[in-house]
């Protein structure tokens, strides 16, 4: 191999290594910048939103809890459960309540009811819509029998 090879090669290898050297400054550089701005977006979401948690029991063994759930300060349950689940629901003198959760209608022998866990879990005061939402709440929806 001949002396100006081995300097075309040396001066390639050292091209490359400094481009690859540059990149990666860059990367780390980008990588940083977009984790700063995601903890920083979090940060003001916090400030606009509360956890709640929020079960789900279908009358037939199966219970799924949806916890952690963000939602918007001020929301009522209904807003939060027809987000969350497909659902359908009646709105009457006394409140809007819910019929069907994830295709589960109610029928002439069930029916969805809502509760919340305070010292025990107790019944819903007011329709889904009337109820406002507060950080760390716990809340739960229930296929229950009329007996």
């Amino acid at each position: 191999m001949n002396e100006n090879k081995i300097k075309l090669i040396a001066i390639v290898l050292l091209c490359t290594t400094i481009t690859s050297g540059a990149l990666a400054i860059n990367y780390r550089y980008n990588y940083s910048k977009m984790r700063d701005d995601y903890q920083a977006t979090l940060k003001d979401l916090e400030n606009f939103t509360i956890n709640v948690n929020i079960k789900i029991d279908y009358g037939n063994g199966t219970i799924k809890w949806y916890n952690n759930t963000r939602v918007q300060i001020g929301a009522t349950l209904l807003d939060v459960t027809d987000s969350v689940f497909d659902i359908e629901y009646q709105t009457s003198d006394y409140g809007s309540f819910v019929t069907s959760i994830n295709e589960i209608d109610q029928d002439s022998t069930h029916y969805w009811i809502w509760n919340y866990y305070e010292d025990g879990w107790n019944m819903g005061p007011v329709g889904a819509d009337q109820y406002i939402l507060h950080e760390g709440q716990i809340i739960g929806w229930s296929y229950t029998s009329f007996q």
